[in-house]
């Protein structure tokens, strides 16, 4: 979507890195969500690289000889207010936006100059 209005790819570059990371760092993949204060943990679940992460997380673990501990510790469930999100509504939720996005990009490229 960014693509379509910028016109030198160093830019379209700087601008990627400067939206990903972030989103990244608030996805919950470097880090547990356990201790973070409440306005960030508001940030994490509407970022939508978080419902990427932890069903790739699950899959990865569910496969592992290990105690339910450790286990819980590795890969802690996704929640919201309590509820543990489903990795099929995590799998949907991206998808989702996904489709959305993509929509919105091809929207953009339709349009002539």
């Amino acid at each position: 979507m960014m693509a379509a209005r910028i016109k030198q790819i160093q830019a379209f570059m700087a601008l990627t890195q400067m939206l990903v990371m972030p989103l990244f760092f608030l996805s919950g993949a470097l880090y547990p969500f356990r201790s973070l204060p409440g306005w960030l943990t508001m940030l994490t679940r509407i970022d939508p690289i978080t419902y990427a992460v932890y069903p790739m997380r699950h899959a990865v673990f569910s496969y592992l000889e290990v105690s339910p501990v450790a286990r819980a510790s590795l890969s802690p469930s996704l929640t919201w207010n309590g509820w543990p999100v489903p990795g099929g509504l995590s799998i949907g939720i991206v998808a989702v936006m996904g489709a959305g996005l993509l929509g919105m990009a091809i929207a953009e490229f339709q349009r002539t100059e």
